[in-house]
């Protein structure tokens, strides 16, 4: 969606994404192993996962937690998803590969919350024992 802010004589068009933009963007950023997932988390943002083994709080703490896990992951798909206005459900299909090049693949759900175009909390419900498991070869 497009917003015509009036700026003295001129317009100024700001894009704003929808909360399914900001979760399709982020998760093709991630697929594609480039660095434009980082620009969409809030600076205040939460990740954790259901029980919070996994926990940081801050856009710089969620971009430290996220980096090495991102190593182990080979690709990735939106299975499915629910929006919800600011929130999202998806069903994410990740395959990860370990040291030994084996690979792995795991559905994992991840609930979401989108304000002003960013991520503002993110919570993974996936088994955690056979991901670690798995990338300990």
């Amino acid at each position: 969606m497009q917003v015509k802010l009036p700026i003295g004589k001129e317009d100024l068009e700001v894009k704003i994404m929808s909360t399914q933009e900001v979760i399709k963007s982020y998760y093709e950023s991630q697929n594609h192993k480039d660095e434009k997932w980082k620009d969409l988390w809030a600076n205040d943002a939460v990740f954790s996962d259901a029980s919070q083994t996994l926990l940081a709080k801050g856009k710089e703490a969620v971009i430290q937690s996220f980096t090495p896990f991102l190593k182990g992951v080979d690709a990735l798909k939106i299975s499915q998803m629910i929006v919800d206005d600011g929130k999202a459900c998806s069903i994410i299909s990740y395959i990860y590969v370990n040291p030994k090049g084996e690979k792995m693949h795991q559905d994992v759900a991840e609930v979401a919350e989108v304000k002003n175009d960013k991520l503002a909390k993110l919570t993974i419900y996936f088994d955690l024992t056979a991901y670690r498991r798995f990338m300990q070869g």
